[in-house]
């Protein structure tokens, strides 16, 4: 079971993907998690999420563990799948509470972003992480 869920090929352009999905989500998470390049941190994160957007605290935490732990773990190609699933989740949330009423574009406030990040994460659902991925590595020592 453990196997089927670190299982990948070695396609580059899986690990393309993760990796520029990894970079792109970081910093969003350092700003929830650190406060960095002028985030909140988590207190102040936490706050707003389940205070102004009202979501449950168990929510807001997955979110911000996903966006930050998840990133990470995708840039390693560890958990792979988990971690684009927490973050395609994340995205769906942030889509549906704040920005599908602004419209498609981001400089409006708009889904574009997130529908990029869903392109992202889908296919590393789907396929796990790649070449140069911890899951492979980890993958093929369960297998003997």
């Amino acid at each position: 079971m453990f196997y089927k869920l670190l299982a990948t090929n070695k396609d580059i352009t899986l690990t393309i993907l993760r990796v520029t999905l990894g970079v792109v989500i970081l910093p969003h998470g350092a700003q929830k998690v650190l406060g960095a390049f002028g985030g909140y941190g988590f207190e102040g994160t936490m706050g707003f999420f389940t205070g102004q957007l009202g979501i449950p605290y168990i929510l807001a935490l997955l979110a911000i563990i996903a966006e930050f732990f998840g990133a990470i773990g995708l840039i390693l190609g560890l958990l792979t799948r988990v971690a684009a699933f927490g973050i395609f989740a994340t995205m769906v949330g942030a889509t549906l509470l704040v920005h599908l009423p602004n419209g498609f574009f981001a400089d409006k406030g708009g889904y574009e972003y997130q529908l990029l990040t869903f392109g992202l994460a889908i296919p590393l659902i789907i396929k796990g992480a790649g070449s140069f991925s911890l899951d492979d590595i980890i993958a093929h020592k369960i297998e003997g």
